[in-house]
């Protein structure tokens, strides 16, 4: 089953504030989470390696091994090694491409309530993964996701953002049957 064209459309929007390749610096990254009070959440091999690369540590790090559907060489580039030597918990789930598996969204509400910092190792593909931290992440939390071929994106979590992540899955559900509709129903 494919995402209905129109949900789709409002994925491919980023969801937050895009800041481009060529704009990311340190400085403007540390500026943006300046006044984040919880957690820091990166979603992507890419987008961890870069705030990882300015030594900001996220507490939950969500990686697939593949960047922009290509294998990596390895999934411990220098900044998921730099993550892993952090002592890091490193978790698992299955989500393949273009589902929000019920796993998945288990594995993040854990790691999002837990005091330790988590890598949630996704065998299958991270990227719709961002609703679901966006719904499930405390107030006043940041994520951070890739805009392929545009740059990175920040979403600082309040509750017009929680309703929006909560709507978007629940089309993705209706259509995918993926399982988890009672984890959204709320």
């Amino acid at each position: 089953m494919s995402i209905p064209p129109e949900v789709l459309a409002e994925l491919k929007k980023p969801l937050g504030k895009l800041i481009l390749d060529s704009d990311i610096t340190e400085k403007k990254i540390r500026k943006e989470i300046a006044s984040i009070t919880h957690k820091i959440i990166t979603v992507g091999d890419r987008s961890t390696e870069r705030l990882v690369a300015f030594d900001i540590y996220p507490d939950l790090a969500i990686i697939d091994g593949v960047e922009r559907r290509q294998e990596k060489d390895t999934i411990l580039d220098d900044g998921i090694t730099k993550l892993r030597s952090k002592n890091f918990t490193i978790i698992s789930c299955i989500n393949p491409a273009g589902t929000i598996t019920k796993e998945a969204i288990t594995k993040i509400r854990f790691a999002l309530t837990g005091k330790k910092d988590v890598i949630l190792q996704v065998i299958g593909e991270e990227d719709l993964l961002t609703l679901p931290v966006c719904y499930f992440a405390p107030t006043d939390s940041l994520v951070c996701y890739g805009q392929p071929l545009e740059g990175l994106v920040l979403i600082k979590i309040n509750d017009p953002m929680k309703r929006k992540a909560k709507e978007l899955m629940k089309s993705i559900n209706n259509k995918l049957l993926t399982g988890y509709d009672d984890v959204v129903a709320e």
